[in-house]
C-alpha cells in the first residue's frame, strides 16, 4: 500500500510537471495607444467611437515588448459604444488581440471622458490573459485625440506548480509516516 501511494503521489506530480510545461506562458505586461477618434455626437452628449484614425502604440513593456514597439499601428473595432458588452477583436497589434467583455463610462463631462473595461488578451503563442483597460479624451485640449492603456496581468504558474508539488509530496510523507506509526 504504502508504494502504491507513493508511486501514485509521484505519478501525480509527474504529469502536473508534464501538464503546466506544456502549457503557454499567459501574457504579462502593458501596452498603450494613442490616435484620433470621431465621436458619434457633441462631445457632452457622446455615447460613443465613431472612427478610429491614426492608431498607433505609445509604449509597451512585459511579453508585448519582444513583438509590439511604440509606433506600431493598432486597429480598433468601430463603431464602438462606451457601455458596451462584447467585441471579439476590440484592438488588435502584431498578432495580439483583446476581446472586450465589458465597457462602461467612469466620467463624462463637458470637458472629459473616461472609459473602463475588461476583457481578454490573447495572441502570439501565449495563453489567454485577463485584462484591464482605460480610455480617456478630453474635448478641447485633445482636439479629437484619444489615450488608452491596457495592462494584463497573472499569478505566476512556476509558483503554483512548485506549491502543488511540495504538497502532494507532503501528503505522501504523512501517509508513509502514518504506516510507520502503526507497525
Amino acid at each position: 500500500m504504502k508504494n502504491l501511494i507513493l508511486k501514485f503521489a509521484g505519478a501525480s506530480l509527474l504529469a502536473f510537471a508534464l501538464s503546466t510545461a506544456a502549457m503557454a506562458t499567459p501574457i504579462n505586461g502593458n501596452i498603450t495607444f494613442s490616435g484620433n477618434i470621431t465621436l458619434n455626437g457633441p462631445f457632452a452628449t457622446a455615447t460613443g467611437v465613431n472612427s478610429w484614425s491614426s492608431t498607433i502604440v505609445n509604449n509597451v513593456d512585459g511579453n508585448f515588448a519582444p513583438i509590439v514597439s511604440a509606433g506600431d499601428s493598432v486597429t480598433f473595432t468601430a463603431p464602438w459604444s462606451f457601455n458596451s458588452g462584447a467585441i471579439d477583436a476590440f484592438w488588435s497589434v502584431n498578432g495580439f488581440t483583446f476581446k472586450l467583455v465589458s465597457s462602461a463610462v467612469e466620467f463624462h463631462s463637458a470637458t472629459s471622458i473616461s472609459v473602463t473595461g475588461t476583457g481578454w488578451v490573447s495572441g502570439n503563442g501565449f495563453e489567454e490573459a485577463a485584462g484591464a483597460w482605460n480610455f480617456s479624451t478630453q474635448n478641447i485640449a485633445a482636439g479629437g485625440k484619444f489615450s488608452f492603456s491596457a495592462s494584463s496581468s497573472v499569478p505566476d504558474g512556476g509558483t503554483t506548480a512548485l506549491l502543488l508539488g511540495m504538497g502532494l509530496v507532503g501528503m505522501s510523507f504523512i501517509a508513509r509516516r502514518r504506516r510507520q506509526v502503526k507497525a
